[in-house]
């Protein structure tokens, strides 16, 4: 990349692209970009020195060597389009974050559930074992200025997507595979073996002597470890694998549990302020991943007793809510799958306090691919309130809007459907009582209806 100078990033506030842009303006290019949204990131880059457009348009694009675009960015963009047309190289961003890895040892996090909240944990760890890695991350720890950071030391830890397969792209040193679920399936053809086998074919790119770090509870993951001729270190609740959780304890201080490394019959005990059985599969992913980079077991024992929660991954972000003593949590996921776990952990921690879930749809081929499935989660939360699906860009599906969950889940239960995020806040004051849990549940805006909450007097 000697000849090129400036870089041009569309779509540049998105949660990993930021991160790049922070990364390649600390390494001494000159980065500008467009996003539509005015945003809290873009502010920041903005303040880095970053230039930012707020909209899209060839005029952007002056003495530009390289663009870069994200994944939700369409073909017919026209800077995209312009580019081209000049002959400046257009690459998407897994191609610019897989140049960028080759500058270190590199660790990828992979999986449909976990990854941005096992790279911030690992990134957590390194940095507080001192070893200052280089890091972009598509979520913020709170620990941490910003979610990407160019470090001194040797390694660089960075996010594998597989939503538009361009992880395949990337030739990690090592990996770490934290799930695979039927999510993203419009890039596979609907067809959840291609996303299988595009797992599997991802986990070849690592080198034999790379080691990946993988979650041996999964009968799909067990298979890919069984056909892919690597050095895999299982983890889990189950007997089999290499390293077994043992006795978690949760409580609404955090987790505590041991770890049995049943490679040489040690075990050890561990306590992290964070909660959910999930975020405990994530942490000791992080825990492995760590010791096989060098870190000894009580200097990470010791990062996790001051690790953060995650931004808007389970973000307990008070317990006296209204001064009443409401707890408001809100969480990013958005597949059913990830709604479970987070009911479950509600469930397991504060058992008597009533529970109050406002939960917003992403996407409506998310819905459509995935609305049995919704249905059959959504219709066992006693007091719900639905927001209108979050499009993402994408155009309506009739069959699958939020009316039509609300229709199918109402057969079970009483839900009841909001038109925004203000009206979802007075529908919410109805409804809970002292003490009372309120969880913010989806990719959308949800995390709009949490600031409101927590800011009102």
């Amino acid at each position: 990349m000697e000849k090129i100078k400036n870089i041009f990033l569309i779509g540049i506030g998105g949660a990993g692209m930021s991160g790049i842009a922070e990364i390649l303006l600390n390494s001494g290019y000159k980065v500008s970009g467009s996003d539509s949204t005015p945003s809290d990131v873009t502010s920041r880059l903005k303040k880095l020195g970053i230039d930012i457009f707020h909209s899209h348009n060839s005029k952007n694009l002056n003495e530009i060597d390289l663009i870069v675009y994200s994944s939700a960015i369409s073909e017919d963009n026209p800077e995209i389009m312009h580019g081209k047309k000049i002959g400046i190289p257009v690459i998407k961003r897994a191609e610019m974050l897989a140049n960028l890895m080759t500058m270190k040892k590199s660790i990828a996090i992979a999986g449909s559930h976990g990854k941005t909240t096992t790279t911030c944990i690992l990134a957590h760890i390194f940095t507080k074992c001192n070893l200052d890695p280089t890091y972009i991350i598509g979520g913020k720890i709170k620990s941490f200025e910003s979610n990407a950071s160019l470090g001194k030391g040797p390694h660089i830890l960075a996010e594998a997507d597989e939503s538009d397969g361009s992880f395949l792209l990337l030739r990690p040193n090592n990996l770490i595979i934290t799930s695979i679920d039927n999510d993203h399936l419009e890039t596979y053809q609907g067809d959840f073996k291609k996303l299988i086998n595009a797992f599997k074919e991802f986990a070849l790119n690592i080198p034999f002597k790379g080691k990946i770090v993988c979650y041996g509870d999964s009968k799909d993951l067990k298979k890919i470890i069984k056909n892919v001729p690597r050095n895999f270190i299982t983890y889990g609740f189950e007997k089999t694998n290499d390293f077994q959780i043992t006795d978690l304890l949760q409580s609404i201080k955090g987790c505590k549990f041991n770890l049995i490394n049943n490679l040489d019959d040690s075990n050890f005990e561990f306590f992290v302020p964070l909660h959910g059985k999930h975020n405990v599969l994530n942490i000791v992913a992080s825990i492995i991943m760590s010791i096989e980079e060098g870190i000894n077991i009580e200097d990470i024992s010791g990062a996790l007793l001051t690790c953060k929660t995650v931004e808007r991954r389970f973000e307990v972000i008070s317990n006296n809510i209204f001064n009443k003593g409401i707890t408001l949590v809100d969480d990013y996921g958005h597949h059913p799958e990830e709604i479970k776990v987070t009911l479950e952990t509600i469930d397991k921690v504060w058992k008597k306090n009533k529970k109050v879930v406002i939960f917003q749809p992403h996407r409506y081929s998310r819905t459509k691919a995935l609305f049995e499935e919704f249905v059959e989660i959504l219709s066992e939360i006693d007091d719900l309130i639905l927001l209108d699906v979050y499009p993402a860009s994408e155009n309506i599906i009739k069959g699958f809007e939020s009316d039509d969950l609300l229709k199918a889940a109402n057969k079970k239960n009483n839900i009841i459907k909001a038109n925004g995020v203000e009206d979802a806040f007075l529908k919410l004051k109805e409804l809970i009582n002292d003490h009372s849990l309120i969880l913010t549940q989806g990719a959308g805006n949800t995390s709009a209806l949490a600031k409101l909450i927590s800011e009102y007097q």
